[in-house]
């Protein structure tokens, strides 16, 4: 996901579980929504709470958590790509006094997807416990199990996809792997607690503590650019992988709320470690070249002709962080915030031998200030400056260590939300820098290098709220001017080139109607667009097309059943989403219908 114009994933340590760093590495797969409260998106640096992570934000996934409220829901779905999922969330008190309570939520899912032999099967099963003995204290326990099969789609090249070949367009569902031979097997377990003790009404103490284990078989084939023919690939071959990564992820703080008079505190000081290891084993075996339009997926892959190898990472981060915020006369709002971060990376890599390193060390404080005034109409004006920092690993192709990746953003807004109405209007002006960002090395693809700055402008618009009684409506709109501004000594071609796969504009609108007015008050029908503008190659010259789709559903609750049938890419457009080492297509028409019952 690019945000800002920055990528925000596992690789740049953008993704949190409640609060907590989540993925060790971009091969830990995806996590399950329907185990999720909620999802946040933290636009800009956020490095001073949340330690080391890019420019762009960070994505925040919430565990369902325990309710003594009685909860009893099981879904079936049916639709596209022959798709069946059953699910089911339970949860409420497991005594009379609310002391105890529960949650357990599971989901089973067998499906194909839009791309021929690929799989997206999943079981995935999640329980959490609350032991609430007053209203000071509490401990929640949370653990979840997780079987992915499935395979990756590697892409497909531009002269195919973006562009015509003498025989058209590859298809969109073409598999470029070897059928019985790719797949992505995958088993993730997580366990942890959350803990909260309030001593009074001024000092609180939270303790949130996971451990994660992830361990994947991920055979795959790599199918590499076009022949002179413009039909078959230039290079092929297959790869033996096996992945599994451990992580412990703790985090302490202290909340201290105090004031006097109409200056009112809302204080917070903390520790946070997490200790990381990601294990990689791989062996190379051949494999035929691939016709893009007339594949033959009858022919196996060969004997193991090389082992690359096994590669051990270890990486170790303490963080200290404190911040203060100061309400003033309940009007003027004040945000302070500092941290420190030390982090400590040791790689075994008989893979990548230039990669390998002992307990190599970086550091760095970060800070975070901001200001915002409530006026009583409704109309808050803001602004913020924050600062990020994530330790880069690895070295360019003449051995230079790359030194850690630091951030800074301006930004500059207003929200708007009139009294007693749920109607809110925002707009914001930033300014993001990034200094040593890593990208492809154009002249050895197989190393990075560093650019000396990326630059990113922008502003976006956003609308939300309900219309009259039955039309609620949400619109948005992002400008994103992002570049680089100082090239590195490699590749100094690159000063003042656009970055990849950051369009100009995007607009999106969503809008729904209740048909309470016609005497049909569970009627719901919804419909909405997305607009993407053009973007460059992440790799190379070249230009992905600007593309729109459309969305709509129709939903109808009545008692404890309710209906539902969702569309996307309604008009089941054909386009290319992304074109990175190899291109993308996006999902073509995707329906599926569902039926809940809540009891």
């Amino acid at each position: 996901m690019v945000v800002r114009g920055f990528e925000i994933s596992a690789y740049t340590g953008g993704l949190y579980r409640d609060g907590g760093k989540y993925s060790v590495n971009v091969y830990n797969g995806q996590q399950e929504p329907y185990g999720l409260e909620r999802v946040e998106l933290l636009k800009g640096a956020s490095s001073v709470l949340y330690g080391a992570s890019g420019p762009g934000g960070i994505i925040n996934t919430v565990t369902k958590r325990p309710t003594t409220e009685t909860l009893r829901e099981l879904n079936l779905e049916s639709g596209s790509f022959d798709r069946k999922q059953l699910s089911g969330d339970f949860g409420g008190a497991l005594s009379d006094d609310g002391v105890w309570s529960y949650r357990t939520t599971f989901l089973a899912r067998d499906s194909k997807t839009a791309t021929d032999y690929i799989d997206d099967d999943r079981r995935f099963l999640a329980g959490g416990l609350t032991w609430r003995p007053s209203a000071r204290t509490s401990l929640t326990l949370l653990a979840d199990y997780q079987k992915d099969k499935a395979a990756e789609n590697l892409g497909l090249p531009a002269k195919g996809s973006v562009y015509s070949t003498r025989y058209d367009r590859i298809p969109t569902n073409r598999f470029t792997g070897t059928a019985g031979y790719d797949g992505y097997d995958a088993e993730r377990y997580t366990a942890g607690w959350l803990f909260e003790h309030a001593f009074n009404d001024t000092v609180t103490l939270r303790n949130n503590v996971r451990y994660y284990d992830f361990r994947s078989t991920f055979p795959e084939t790599l199918t590499y650019n076009l022949a002179a023919d413009e039909r078959t690939s230039t290079t092929r071959y297959a790869l033996d992988r096996s992945d599994n990564s451990q992580a412990v992820v703790a985090d302490t703080a202290l909340q201290f709320k105090f004031g006097q008079g109409a200056l009112q505190h809302t204080a917070l000081v903390g520790v946070d470690y997490t200790r990381m290891r990601h294990q990689t084993t791989r062996e190379q075996r051949r494999a035929q070249p691939f016709d893009y339009f007339d594949p033959d997926y009858g022919i196996p892959v060969g004997d193991v002709y090389r082992s690359q190898g096994k590669s051990t990472d270890r990486t170790h981060r303490l963080g200290l962080y404190a911040q203060d915020q100061i309400k003033i006369a309940e009007k003027l709002v004040v945000l302070l915030g500092g941290r420190y971060d030390d982090v400590v990376y040791r790689s075994h890599n008989s893979i990548y031998p230039s990669q390998e390193v002992d307990d190599e060390k970086s550091h760095a404080l970060t800070g975070r200030a901001g200001l915002v005034y409530l006026f009583d109409n409704g109309v808050a004006p803001f602004f913020s400056y924050s600062e990020s920092f994530e330790p880069e690993s690895g070295a360019d192709r003449n051995g230079s260590r790359f030194k850690p990746v630091t951030g800074e953003q301006y930004e500059l807004g207003v929200r708007y939300q009139p009294p007693g109405s749920d109607l809110m209007l925002s707009a914001a002006v930033y300014q993001l820098k990034r200094k040593n960002m890593s990208v492809s090395d154009p002249l050895d693809p197989s190393y990075n290098i560093q650019v000396g700055e990326v630059r990113s402008r922008g502003f976006e618009l956003e609308a939300r709220g309900r219309v009259g009684r039955n039309t609620h409506v949400i619109a948005a709109y992002a400008y994103t001017d992002a570049r680089t501004t100082k090239a590195s000594p490699l590749a100094p071609e690159d000063e003042g080139m656009r970055i990849g796969q950051v369009p100009y504009h995007q607009f999106s609108l969503w809008t729904d109607y209740s048909f309470g007015d016609f005497g049909l008050a569970g009627l719901t029908v919804g419909a909405g667009m997305r607009f993407v503008d053009s973007t460059h190659f992440l790799y190379g010259t070249g230009k992905v097309p600007a593309y729109t789709l459309v969305d709509a559903m129709v939903s109808y609750s009545t008692g404890p059943w309710r209906f539902a049938l969702n569309a996307s890419n309604l008009t089941d457009k054909r386009y290319v989403a992304v074109c990175q080492s190899a291109c993308f297509y996006g999902e073509p028409r995707r329906i599926i219908g569902s039926v809940s019952y809540r009891w």
